[in-house]
């Protein structure tokens, strides 16, 4: 999917400026097949390309019910039936010259984010740098075919790193809980991220009579 309706399209002049980092991005891109939103926060220069229709997140979704992970998810989540995809994201940048601490979700969300390579990263492609519960700062080294899963209270940013001649493109997923009454402390960090994502309840986010 990435590579058919999306490479050669990030790789032109025109699109260079997504990846300077220096303002707020909220654009759409579209071909025959998928539909994607691509949001920049403006303090990195990284993009976060997001499924922007049904089609394109069953896609993503696809991706994690294959893993067969949901059962040992389940043993971290509170959930009535089932654990919810919320979201897939490619996570794309050429370079990181600043590292920019988060945590993906605050207390009590039940949410989590799986992350992985999509495609060999460069030797001088950053890695996942995270603080252990000492607040001491540990690298995981990214590795094909292999991905890392973490959930509230987790504070992460890329390593730093300087221009590559190749995208870095990371596979990104979020997922979590299936009760709606978590959805508060859920959208804090994840509630737009994207224009389209799945809640909790399994309705469209903009779409659901759940929240009124």
């Amino acid at each position: 999917m990435f590579d058919t309706a999306l490479k050669a399209r990030l790789n032109r002049d025109g699109y260079a400026y997504l990846f300077e980092g220096l303002e707020q991005i909220n654009i759409q891109i579209t071909d025959e097949e998928f539909k994607f939103h691509i949001t920049s926060y403006g303090t990195a220069p990284l993009i976060w390309i997001s499924n922007n229709n049904s089609h394109t997140y069953g896609i993503f979704k696809s991706f994690i019910e294959k893993l067969d992970i949901m059962d040992e998810i389940k043993t971290l989540v509170d959930f009535k039936d089932h654990v919810q995809v919320y979201c897939g994201f490619f996570v794309v940048g050429n370079r990181m010259d600043r590292e920019t601490w988060h945590k993906d979700y605050f207390d009590g969300a039940n949410g989590y984010t799986l992350i992985t390579p999509l495609l060999e990263l460069e030797t001088g492609h950053g890695d996942l740098m995270y603080k252990d519960l000492s607040e001491n700062i540990k690298t995981y080294k990214y590795k094909m075919n292999e991905a890392v899963i973490f959930g509230e209270g987790f504070e992460h940013a890329t390593q730093p790193y300087a221009q590559t001649e190749n995208l870095r493109v990371m596979l990104s997923l979020t997922f979590g809980t299936d009760k709606i009454e978590h959805w508060d402390t859920l959208k804090e960090t994840i509630g737009e991220q994207s224009n389209y994502m799945i809640l909790p309840c399994g309705h469209e986010k903009g779409s659901c009579q759940c929240l009124e």
